[in-house]
């Protein structure tokens, strides 16, 4: 039986004990010597003030970047010659209107190089500016209530960036160009040319047309577009202005650098709400489909109550709807470019679509059925 026993273990020394318990305070002396030693490397390397020193400059960059978004916000006021109500460095927002008199002469310019310039006896008014900072694209419209406007887009605008101008009698959309658009409210006729580039121009009726390189057209109110024709001497010359002829220098390397960090870093940015291109929650795409949709519908309860629907409506103004001004603006700002894409009278019904300002600017049509998504706007 002596098999399925187990050996008896001897009982340790009084020597063999204090060898143990030298050994193992031996083998903690080692390893706290060890983790001393990598740890003094890291310190070696990483010094507390290099870590400080790198998160300062974080901070700092973000700072800068976020304060040249912001300035996409704005037109700033260049030159101004004669009478005007802007003066030189003002900086136009939403809803800033511009006039200049009748020998007053004025030069806007945006983050992007883009310029824009009035003529005597305008009046011009900045609906939206608007800049995204994930996708960065840039979202502008105008309004010129009288007289005569220039501009040059830059072609640092954005490949999915949308300018677009409107007159009371049409619209015009660019990017990338020189153009010039007048407005005649004793006629209600709006004439557009183009120095160069291409300029999509719609009135608010009929089939639009596209302005090439040198050509030019005519919109009268209720009207569609008139046919192109090339453009003549006097238009030609007056686009040899400075402010139109200046050179747009590429970015510097840090701006590049800044605004490439800052889209990157759009989510937590937009939540914590720094910046005026933040959408400040996470839900605000959601928010703006929504308001968008209910816009739509305030729309569809006015039309209801017409007996016959009108011809036209005017995109930027809803004029022909009725609704009182200060309305028809709030009901707008609900939309990409502050404004409508399209009406149609269709039979004895109505087709309008419309833009959310959402990130990706999602398409709806309104109907005498309702509000519905579609994949996208028909041309």
């Amino acid at each position: 039986m002596l098999f399925g026993r187990k050996k008896k273990s001897e009982p340790q020394t009084d020597q063999e004990i204090l060898e143990d318990a030298f050994a193992a305070i031996g083998k903690q002396q080692t390893r706290r010597a060890v983790r001393k030693r990598r740890s003094g490397r890291w310190r070696k390397y990483v010094d507390r003030r290099i870590i400080i020193a790198l998160v300062v400059i974080f901070v700092v960059v973000i700072a800068d970047a976020v304060r040249r978004e912001n300035q996409e916000f704005y037109a700033t006021v260049t030159q101004v010659s004669g009478p005007a109500s802007v003066t030189v460095d003002e900086k136009l927002a939403d809803g800033n209107l511009v006039k200049t008199g009748a020998n007053g002469w004025v030069a806007l310019l945006f983050p992007d190089g883009s310029v824009v310039t009035l003529a005597p006896s305008s009046t011009f008014k900045v609906r939206l500016l608007e800049y995204h900072r994930g996708g960065q694209w840039r979202s502008r419209s105008f309004t010129l209530l009288a007289g005569r406007m220039w501009a040059r887009v830059s072609g640092k605008f954005g490949r999915d960036s949308r300018c677009k101008v409107h007159t009371p009698s049409s619209v015009a959309a660019v990017r990338g160009t020189r153009f010039s658009v007048a407005y005649d409210p004793s006629n209600k006729t709006t004439y557009l040319a183009c120095s160069d580039g291409q300029v999509d121009v719609t009135g608010f009726t009929g089939r639009g047309t596209q302005l090439a390189q040198d050509t030019l057209t005519s919109v009268v109110y209720g009207r569609g577009t008139e046919r192109r024709a090339q453009i003549d001497v006097p238009t030609r010359s007056s686009f040899n202005q400075a402010p139109l002829q200046q050179t747009v220098e590429p970015d510097p390397w840090l701006k590049k650098v800044e605004l490439k960090l800052t889209s990157i870093l759009d989510l937590p940015l937009s939540i914590l709400g720094i910046g005026k291109c933040s959408w400040a929650v996470g839900a605000a795409d959601f928010t703006r489909r929504t308001t968008a949709q209910e816009a739509l519908r305030r729309i569809h309860t006015s039309i209801e109550g017409y007996p016959v629907y009108p011809d036209f409506v005017d995109p930027f103004t809803l004029r022909e709807l009725a609704f009182r001004p200060e309305d028809a603006e709030r009901i707008l700002r609900n939309f990409d470019g502050a404004c409508i894409e399209r009406y149609q009278k269709v039979g004895q019904g109505f087709v309008i679509y419309a833009r959310a300002r959402d990130r990706n600017r999602t398409p709806y049509k309104l109907s005498a059925y309702g509000v519905e998504p579609v994949k996208e706007v028909p041309r």
